[in-house]
């Protein structure tokens, strides 16, 4: 049966890979860095079962130290301008290649490949079997599916670009190196979300919330939960985390219970209006700050100020669109 061990294992295979050609850049203090921190982390993948969680927690504090090494800071761009003027030189334009431009329309079928195996393993997945066991995990369908439907694409784009074996695992090592440490925050967030769920934060905000909000009044309970998920999703950094929380603290009791909402509509505009909060926060570091990195921008929150007003117009939007549901 394949579940979530064998993404747990393929990530981890592949990160060791990636602690392995950091260290063939160079035997530097920053590539001895990364080359441990990649290798733990894939460790981590492979060997967090086995290991207590005690040894996962001192695991995560030796990838934070790591981490503060591999710090740094995207080389500012030449700048276009200059005291002289040169005249601008025509590029120089090659023929193309035949094979290349009969290929070209075909780069879009592995895009198409991924969402098409999606669907076809999500409606039959559990129907296919290897012996008496269903062949993917029922519990782990969707992780699943989307892993095996990426792999069909790389093997899609392989077969019509024809790289060397080694070039699709070199580039998504190039690419990690780039990223560096915020990779591991959506897990570590993650976690924390859990770690709040098992201190019962939502119990004890139930309990708070129950003190502060009117009886009887609809509008200000939608403002705590959407309002809540947002805020909290900004300070954990990421609404999967936050949703939770706020929904069994103010979604569950007061909005479905209290004034007999739909679950599925509260918990679908709850974790739009968590989605808000990740669109202005730092904390989402792979959503707001890697893609400052990886575009080498000056500004480290220039696509949160770009985002911000699009969150804001969503949130008012889902809180509106909530409370009249309610009311109707």
């Amino acid at each position: 049966m394949i579940g979530i061990d064998f993404i747990y294992t393929a990530l981890g295979c592949f990160f060791v890979y990636a602690g392995a050609r950091s260290l063939c850049a160079g035997l530097t203090l920053r590539s001895i860095l990364e080359s441990t921190f990649w290798t733990l982390y894939g460790l981590n993948f492979l060997l967090g079962n086995l290991l207590s969680d005690f040894l996962n927690g001192v695991l995560v504090l030796l990838l934070t130290t790591l981490a503060t090494g591999m710090v740094h800071r995207p080389k500012p761009r030449p700048s276009t301008t200059s005291t002289n003027t040169v005249r601008a030189t025509p590029p120089i334009r090659l023929p193309a290649d035949d094979a290349d431009t009969r290929r070209s329309p075909l780069l879009f079928v592995p895009l198409l490949t991924v969402p098409l195996f999606v669907v076809i393993l999500t409606w039959w997945g559990t129907s296919i079997h290897w012996g008496s066991q269903p062949l993917i995990d029922p519990q782990r369908l969707s992780q699943v599916a989307y892993v095996i439907a990426v792999m069909a694409g790389l093997g899609v784009a392989c077969a019509i670009i024809r790289p060397r074996p080694l070039t699709p695992f070199n580039e998504g090592v190039r690419l990690s190196r780039q990223v560096g440490w915020p990779v591991l925050l959506p897990q570590m967030l993650a976690a924390l979300g859990g770690v709040y769920m098992a201190a019962g934060l939502n119990t004890s905000l139930s309990h708070m919330i129950e003190h502060m909000l009117p009886s009887g009044a609809p509008l200000c309970a939608v403002l705590a939960y959407t309002g809540g998920t947002a805020l909290l999703t900004m300070l954990i950094g990421n609404a999967f985390a936050a949703f939770p929380v706020t929904f069994g603290a103010i979604g569950l009791p007061f909005l479905v219970t209290g004034f007999g909402a739909s679950a599925a509509m509260v918990a679908a505009v709850g974790m739009l209006a968590g989605f808000c909060g990740t669109l202005i926060t730092p904390m989402a570091v792979n959503f707001n700050i890697v893609p400052v990195s990886l575009l080498g921008l000056h500004d480290r929150y220039a696509v949160i100020r770009t985002q911000a007003p699009t969150a804001l117009i969503l949130f008012i939007s889902n809180t509106l669109l909530l409370y009249l549901m309610i009311r109707l």
